[in-house]
């Protein structure tokens, strides 16, 4: 298996947005302590919120139970219980350019296209308009 070029994970830490993957999630996010934002960690029984996501690093910690933390990769890891690599490819595949730029072969259609069976001269028109003869 070809080993995932570093490149392409370091834009998917830089372009995919940790605030709203965690948002998709279901945590609700409220700022506070300056810029992070704070919301109830879904990965332990969570009273208080102690997940804590810093939007500048895109970057996350669980402050409570689970003390652990990390990218958007842990967090897919962790969310899905999937390996480094299966998340890098879920993370890669939603970014277009990144899929591209990964030797993925682009699809093309693989259906012949039809002659134009009808010009847009008297025939067709008699055929759209039988009134018309």
């Amino acid at each position: 298996m070809a080993r995932i070029a570093d490149e392409v994970i370091g834009r998917i830490k830089a372009e995919v947005s940790l605030e709203r993957l965690v948002e998709t999630f279901g945590v609700e996010l409220k700022k506070k302590h300056g810029r992070d934002e704070v919301g109830r960690c879904p990965f332990h029984d969570d009273r208080t919120p102690s997940l804590v996501v810093s939007p500048q690093s895109n970057l996350w910690h669980c402050l409570g139970a689970c003390n652990t933390g990390g990218s958007v990769i842990d967090w897919v890891m962790k969310t899905q219980g999937i390996s480094f690599r299966h998340a890098v490819e879920i993370l890669r595949d939603d970014i277009p350019a990144l899929a591209a730029s990964a030797g993925k072969p682009v699809k093309h259609s693989t259906a012949q296209k039809m002659e134009v069976l009808l010009s847009e001269d008297d025939e067709a028109l008699q055929l759209l308009n039988p009134k018309m003869k």
